[in-house]
C-alpha cells in the first residue's frame, strides 16, 4: 500500500472516530436532558421562596419569590402567593395582570411580611412551593419550606414516592372535570388523564394531574392541574391550572404558549 493510499485510510478512520465522539456526546446530552416523569415534566414554572429575618423588627420578614419558566408562560404573578390569615404584605413589587415569562430567563420579586397573629401558618407560592411560618407572640421565630421534586431527577432516587391509587385518580378526575365545566372547556372526543403526587408533605399533599385532549385523533388541548388536598380538613381545592391551546382561531398550534388560568370568586374548587 502506498503512501497516499495510507494516509486517505488514516483520514477516513479519524473522521470515524470523530463522528463516534459526537454521536455519544449527543446522546449524553440527550440523556442528561431526559426528564423521568412526563407529569412532572410539564409544570412550566419552578419556583422558590427565600426568607430573611428584618433586624430591627422580629414581626417582619423578606421574602423573595423567584420563578423560572421552562417554556414561554402567560401568568399573573401577584396572584402566585397566597398569604393565610396570620400574615400580611408591607411591602411588595409583585406585578398585577397577565405578563409573559420567557423561557430561560429568572423571575426575582422582593417583599415584606408581616406577622399578626399568632400561631403556625402556611404561605403557598405558585406552582406548589409551600412554606410553613411559626409566629410565637407576635414575632416570627421560624420559617421551613417545602417545593416540589426536581423533574430532572430521575425517580428512582425517591424511594417513599407513592402512586395514585385508581380510587384517587377518579376523585382527582372528578374534580378537574367539575373545574373544566365551569371553566366552559368543549367537549373532546377523548382525553387521557394522569397523576402523580408532587409534594410529600404529610398534612398537605400536592398532586400534578395532566389531561390530554384530543378531538379528530388531533390533540386540541392541554391541561396541568395543581391540586392540594388537606389531610386536617379532608378538603381538596385546585390550586393552579395551565392550559395549552393547540387548536385556536388562527389554526393549529404546534409549540403554543402555556397560559396560567386562574378562577375568581372560588370556582378553583375553594
Amino acid at each position: 500500500m502506498n503512501k497516499i493510499a495510507k494516509a486517505s485510510l488514516a483520514l477516513v478512520v479519524i473522521s470515524i472516530v470523530i463522528l463516534l465522539v459526537i454521536f455519544v456526546q449527543s446522546l449524553a446530552d440527550e440523556k442528561k436532558e431526559y426528564v423521568t416523569d412526563p407529569v412532572i415534566a410539564h409544570i412550566p414554572l419552578e419556583a422558590h421562596l427565600r426568607f430573611s429575618f428584618d433586624p430591627d423588627d422580629p414581626a417582619l420578614m423578606n421574602l423573595k419569590y423567584t420563578l423560572t419558566p421552562s417554556v414561554d408562560v402567560k401568568a399573573d404573578v401577584s396572584e402566585g402567593i397566597v398569604l393565610p390569615e396570620g400574615i400580611v404584605f408591607v411591602e411588595n413589587n409583585l406585578q398585577t395582570g397577565q405578563i409573559t415569562l420567557r423561557k430561560g430567563r429568572k423571575y426575582t420579586f422582593n417583599s415584606k411580611i408581616k406577622s399578626v397573629k399568632t400561631g403556625i401558618w402556611r404561605i403557598y407560592a405558585s406552582p406548589g412551593v409551600y412554606a410553613d411560618v411559626n409566629v410565637f407572640e407576635g414575632a416570627i421565630s421560624s420559617v421551613v419550606g417545602q417545593g416540589v421534586f426536581d423533574a430532572t431527577v430521575p425517580l428512582t432516587r425517591f424511594r417513599l414516592r407513592a402512586k395514585v391509587s385508581k380510587e384517587g385518580q377518579d376523585i382527582l378526575m372528578n374534580i378537574t372535570k367539575n373545574w373544566l365545566r365551569e371553566y366552559g372547556a368543549v367537549e373532546y372526543g377523548n382525553e387521557e388523564f394522569n397523576c402523580t403526587i408532587i409534594s410529600a408533605n404529610p398534612d398537605i399533599r400536592c398532586y400534578g394531574c395532566e389531561v390530554l385532549s384530543y378531538s379528530n385523533s388531533k390533540l386540541y388541548d392541554k391541561y396541568y392541574f395543581v391540586i392540594e388536598e388537606d389531610q386536617h380538613t379532608n378538603k381538596t381545592k385546585i390550586r393552579n391550572v395551565y392550559r395549552w391551546a393547540y387548536q385556536t382561531p388562527s389554526g393549529y398550534q404546534q409549540k403554543p404558549v402555556c397560559e396560567e388560568i386562574t378562577m375568581k370568586g372560588g370556582r378553583n374548587g375553594e
